[in-house]
């Protein structure tokens, strides 16, 4: 006996293959379904990615770990950027664009060096918890067997940049009169290394009060690069 084509059960049947077909379009490879993402998507990933990263280490955080954090699909992840490694290092860059912001803001209207150079001290102070998270970051993957060139410049990128503000300041400084004659690689290598000694310390001992620390450190270059004095008195 034939089957009526025109029979509801023979035009299911028909439906199905164009069905399936839109479902796999839907769901398969290529770019992921974004409606669940938000203009603060890659912030929101990168802010989990960041805080995981900081507290477990690169080699223990997964993809994974970071879209329950998040609740967004691990797919969405992989489309913003791609691998693990490329999210690390975004991570890193957003925690080093995060101080130096903090800093610019710091010394708008500071001009003269011991003002600019403070204020990169109180950058340390008021972006606590940002480059507190890089420190962590920073001495779990200088343990990774496998380090790859891109992420060590990423770490790099705050130490290179620090550098650099310390000292241009710390010339201007001694231009100007402002400070003894410091050798200027010297101080400058010690302002950092002395604040990077504040944050291990405050990471190994809770009691610890980083801030006053760092108000030490100004109360200690006062003295090494010579207390300010009186325009008139240069003069």
């Amino acid at each position: 006996m034939s089957k009526d084509p025109k029979s509801p059960r023979s035009k299911k049947l028909k439906r199905a293959p164009a069905g399936r077909a839109r479902v796999k379009r839907a769901t398969g490879a290529g770019r992921p379904k974004l409606s669940v993402a938000t203009p603060d998507t890659e912030v929101r990933i990168l802010d989990a990615a960041l805080e995981l990263f900081s507290r477990r280490g690169f080699s223990s955080v997964t993809t994974k770990d970071i879209a329950d954090a998040t609740g967004f699909n691990p797919a969405l992840i992989y489309y913003y950027f791609g691998s693990k490694e490329e999210l690390f290092r975004r991570a890193v860059t957003l925690a080093v664009e995060r101080a130096f912001e903090q800093f610019r803001i710091s010394r708008q209207g500071h001009e003269q060096p011991r003002e600019i150079l403070y204020g990169w001290l109180d950058t340390h102070i008021l972006q606590y918890d940002t480059i507190s998270k890089l420190v962590m970051i920073s001495i779990d993957y200088a343990k990774t067997a496998k380090r790859k060139s891109r992420l060590d410049e990423a770490i790099h990128q705050f130490y290179n940049e620090e550098r650099e503000v310390l000292r241009e300041a710390l010339s201007a400084g001694i231009a100007r009169g402002d400070f003894r004659n410091v050798d200027v690689a010297e101080t400058a290598t010690f302002i950092s290394t002395y604040l990077d000694g504040v944050f291990v310390r405050a990471i190994v001992l809770k009691k610890f009060d980083p801030v006053a620390a760092i108000k030490q450190l100004r109360s200690f270059l006062d003295t090494h690069l010579g207390e300010p004095q009186p325009e008139s008195e240069r003069l």
